[in-house]
């Protein structure tokens, strides 16, 4: 029997959401620490529109509708840290536009702080109201890794060890 173990057979269409600027930093540790093939959105001046850019490349954004980017998008991953900073609404939007072309939707929370303040639990409410499901991570390192399984793996990947990288001189 075969077993389809390499990301050579699927890889996720990955949209990483940063909410607020704790997400913006998240997204640019990741990147460091070598996320790729994953596109990143933040709002744009139009209310349908959203800056778009590859996350190795956030010096070149390009300008996309919503409803076009979520038909698009295997799953969307909204990532932050700081509830307070939190656009509610440009959430509800990204989400909804999401759910319309039955896209996943996932809430990944490193380090979650902001609980005690009014704008963190009204945006915790949205966050469960609007997703399919919620992570809560203690450091960004294990975000990073929790993206890369949902995207089927890194570039790099073993066959039949999907998610880890081949090991010099073995």
């Amino acid at each position: 029997m075969t077993y389809l173990t390499s990301r050579a057979y699927y890889k996720a269409r990955i949209l990483l959401v940063p909410l607020g600027p704790s997400g913006a930093s998240l997204v640019s540790t990741m990147s460091d620490a070598g996320l790729r093939e994953i596109l990143v959105a933040a709002p744009a001046s139009h209310p349908d529109g959203v800056l778009l850019h590859e996350i190795d490349s956030p010096a070149d954004p390009s300008i996309e509708t919503v409803s076009d980017l979520a038909a698009a998008t295997d799953m969307m991953v909204f990532l932050g840290s700081r509830l307070e900073e939190i656009a509610d609404d440009f959430v509800e939007v990204m989400a909804t536009a999401g759910r319309n072309q039955g896209t996943l939707l996932a809430g990944v929370l490193v380090g979650i702080g902001g609980w005690d303040s009014e704008p963190g639990s009204t945006s915790m409410k949205v966050l469960r109201r609007e997703l399919d499901m919620l992570v809560t991570v203690r450091k960004a390192d294990l975000a990073r890794d929790f993206i890369e399984v949902l995207k089927g793996g890194t570039k790099d990947a073993v066959p039949g060890k999907l998610f880890q990288l081949p090991t010099p001189g073995a």
